[in-house]
């Protein structure tokens, strides 16, 4: 199992999927991995439930509240940024394989990225992230969504959808 201490994004308008890139320039093995527009929305779709209920400060706040809270968290996080998207390295020789799965959990403050390239249940990779490395990543898939026009909301916190509606 290959650790990926660092992890970059490549938006491919040819390929339309989001290639993500781990150990870029950091001395370890790189492995490319293709991330398909289905993978990436379903995650994107179930992240703002996962800091939802990773996030002590977005749980405390009142449910009308969390999306904004969600959203000062991502924003923040934004400020160090440490992932970076790579839009001039030539890709050639470096064959991308196709992520089949990516299990997140949470535990002891930090995510566990597991990075599946087969039906079996070998993990092939894995990522242990901060909370502010876990939203950079997220930032930057969404991001990617955005450039290749998957039909992703402008927002990436909208968990007041589901709020209930009160009369004052």
């Amino acid at each position: 199992m290959i650790n990926l201490a660092s992890l970059s994004f490549h938006f491919d308008v040819v390929e339309d999927r989001i290639r993500l890139i781990g150990n870029l320039d950091n001395g370890q093995q790189r492995v490319d991995f293709w991330l398909t527009r289905r993978l990436v929305l379903r995650l994107l779709d179930a992240s703002p439930k996962l800091l939802q209920q990773t996030s002590e400060k977005v749980s405390r706040t009142p449910f009308e509240h969390q999306s904004a809270m969600a959203q000062f968290e991502h924003d923040e996080a934004q400020q160090a940024q440490l992932v970076r998207q790579d839009a001039s390295l030539t890709h050639e020789g470096f064959q991308a394989l196709l992520l089949r799965r990516l299990d997140i959990s949470f535990q002891k403050e930090q995510y566990c990225l597991s990075f599946f390239v087969s039906d079996d249940a070998a993990c092939f990779a894995f990522s242990v992230l901060s909370r502010q490395e876990m939203h950079q990543i997220l930032h930057w898939m969404h991001k990617g969504c955005l450039q290749l026009k998957w039909g992703v909301s402008n927002s990436l916190f909208d968990l007041n959808e589901q709020a209930p509606t009160r009369l004052q």
